[in-house]
């Protein structure tokens, strides 16, 4: 049966990023996080591919290490490869769609 995303922005968090499983079944997890402006999540590894989507507000997206980023705003989109290092910072308050496929056997590892 199909099923619809969508974000919820009575889910933003003033203390911290919020984030929740929107979708997760034996071969792929959606997660969708929420940012105030100045919220970061911390660099960290996925043993799986990682899709990244804007789908409100923007922010720093990082690779490898905090000083190397792209900024991307509603509608884009970045892919990390596995093992890469990344993790991203709102510049505005921003909402983050996260497609990891396949789903990840072990835990993600946020340094």
């Amino acid at each position: 049966m199909a099923k619809i995303l969508m974000p919820e922005y009575s889910k933003f968090n003033e203390k911290r990023p919020y984030s929740e499983r929107v979708f997760d079944d034996d071969n792929c997890l959606i997660i969708h996080f929420y940012l105030k402006k100045g919220q970061k999540i911390p660099m960290h590894t996925s043993p799986s591919r990682v899709i990244v989507s804007v789908l409100e507000g923007k922010g720093k997206f990082f690779y490898k290490t905090e000083e190397n980023y792209k900024e991307l705003k509603a509608g884009e989109t970045i892919i990390y490869e596995r093992e890469e290092s990344h993790g991203f910072q709102a510049t505005e308050d921003m909402i983050v769609q996260a497609v990891i496929v396949p789903k990840p056997v072990r835990k993600i590892e946020i340094k």
